[in-house]
């Protein structure tokens, strides 16, 4: 491990003296501070605002310690400085912290800044800090035994009460897999690995979203009390996680996937490794166990008022094979026994529909688009897409131009596609849309700007 530690440490420190922010976020080559502490306010604000109260299990965030694993230049860390008492963030590049030191230097009171060996967390006590995020991080890592030693040595120095979140890849692909790791693209740790640890340290597993794919994000809690059992669940509230509204839950597509709400156990007293709901004889594992999220909570307080405290959301996605038709599903707590069973329509499967996920010129992998010249010859990456998509059944509509794409690849690593397309030289300049149409499916637009 502390041959890779060294790896990791001479890479980055390469990549940071060539161009730091391009490598942390990749926007574009010589980013502003101006632009690239943006691209910070906007992962801070979907990644820790959006979801603070889950976070802080309800406590001030002013009062609490954080600290930042991969802090890199201070992108985030500018802007976790605002919302917690203390941010400490720590890097293997010394020269990251370096250029985050100077860039920091007006905020020195509030945030500490260290570097360190890569693979543990040797410079902090043992509940040392309230909340430890990860962000962007681990995807880098070649070995899942560094990772497995970096998630170990966060959740010692977590403070019971906190909570760890943190992304890894967690692509399962076979031909990803084969391929050589280095510390750029870095090795898989995926939801088993993240589920063992869990139960092996008596975490609270929260959530595990993005099982399967290059953003899966944990978030483990470490108890503050003894786990206090209840009895039996039930179910009080149903629907598709992506609408509370409909009741009728597609089997396959962008839809699959059950939320129920539960009355009766402790909230503490379950998690994603405890909870199983059971379709008929099918029980599959839960990937988020937790207070009444957004997608639910008008649902909710329409029914329950104003105090949603009693209750905890259950979500888990659609297994493959499912049969449409109505299935009795119940839940069932480790411990804590069943609920009774309540009747769901499950439908046909719906489509996936395409998504794009970022555009970026062919000449330095950025997001500058010029309408001629080597930046408009574009990299398109699109979200499910079905493998051996066909190119001739594709089009890429940019504003008003139909476009036919010039190639399409399967990335294993990210799994998702990319497609490749050329610009014409009579193409409109400014403001626009993209959209990856296929067949009658077309994805959502995706704004951008053509210089």
């Amino acid at each position: 491990m502390q041959e890779l530690a060294q790896a990791m440490k001479r890479d980055w420190d390469e990549r940071a003296r060539e161009d730091a922010r391009w490598y942390i976020n990749t926007l574009r080559h010589r980013q502003s501070d101006e632009e690239f502490d943006q691209t910070g306010a906007v992962d801070v604000e979907r990644l820790v605002r959006a979801d603070l109260p889950l976070l802080t299990g309800g406590r001030e965030a002013a009062t609490l310690r954080a600290l930042e694993i991969g802090c890199g230049a201070g992108r985030m860390t500018r802007h976790l400085a605002g919302i917690f008492a203390h941010v400490t963030g720590i890097d293997v590049s010394g020269e990251m912290i370096r250029q985050a030191r100077e860039r920091l230097a007006g905020i020195a009171d509030k945030v500490d800044l260290r570097e360190t060996n890569g693979v543990d967390l040797a410079l902090f006590d043992d509940e040392a800090f309230d909340l430890i995020l990860s962000a962007y991080v681990f995807q880098h890592v070649p070995s899942a035994e560094v990772i497995a030693s970096n998630v170990r040595e966060a959740w010692r120095v977590l403070a019971p009460g906190g909570v760890f979140k943190f992304q890894t890849s967690a692509v399962a692909a076979p031909e990803f897999e084969r391929a050589e790791k280095d510390t750029w693209s870095g090795a898989t740790f995926g939801e088993d690995r993240i589920r063992e640890f869990a139960r092996a340290v008596g975490a609270q597993l929260i959530g595990i979203f993005g099982a399967n794919t290059q953003y899966c994000w944990t978030l483990l809690r470490k108890r503050a009390a003894p786990v206090s059992f209840g009895g039996p669940a039930r179910i009080v509230a149903y629907g598709r996680t992506v609408d509370a509204a409909r009741k009728r839950i597609p089997i396959a597509g962008d839809a699959a996937s059950l939320t129920v709400i539960l009355a009766g156990p402790p909230r503490d007293a379950a998690d994603c490794n405890s909870v199983w709901v059971e379709l008929g004889e099918r029980a599959v594992q839960a990937r988020y166990v937790g207070p009444i999220g957004r997608n639910f909570e008008a649902e909710m307080r329409a029914g329950a008022g104003d105090s949603l405290a009693g209750f905890t959301q259950v979500e888990i996605g659609i297994p493959e094979g499912l049969v449409p038709g109505v299935i009795s599903v119940r839940v069932r707590i480790e411990g804590m026994g069943e609920s009774v069973s309540c009747p769901i329509v499950f439908e046909a499967p719906q489509p996936y529909t395409p998504r794009i996920g970022a555009i970026m010129n062919m000449a330095d992998d950025g997001l500058e688009v010029f309408a001629r010249g080597e930046k408009s010859r574009l990299r398109i990456l699109v979200e499910n897409l079905a493998e051996g998509a066909a190119i001739d059944a594709m089009r890429v509509v940019i504003g008003e131009r139909v476009l036919s794409p010039d190639r399409i690849a399967f990335l294993p690593g990210n799994v998702l596609h990319e497609v490749e397309i050329q610009l014409p030289d009579d193409i409109a300049t400014g403001s626009t849309e993209a959209r990856i149409v296929l067949g009658e499916l077309a994805s959502p637009a995706y704004g951008f700007e053509i210089r």
